[in-house]
């Protein structure tokens, strides 16, 4: 069985200190990753994907890019 590498919309705007209204705008126009799809209340995303794009967004400030 393998393991769930999932986090919740609230502890990643807990971790990065931000909004949930910033985290969906950032879905919609900084190419955020997708909420996994699921019947739950909490909203989930995966855990590998987030912390890549957290990465590159650190690399596109640390260029000056957008």
């Amino acid at each position: 069985m393998s393991d769930l590498n999932i986090i919740p919309r609230k502890e990643i705007c807990k971790q990065i200190g931000v909004s949930r209204d910033t985290l969906k705008n950032w879905i919609k126009d900084r190419n955020f990753p997708e909420p996994l799809k699921y019947s739950g209340r909490e909203t989930l995303f995966d855990q590998s994907s987030v912390k890549e794009w957290l990465m590159n967004e650190k690399k596109d400030d640390q260029t000056g890019e957008l």
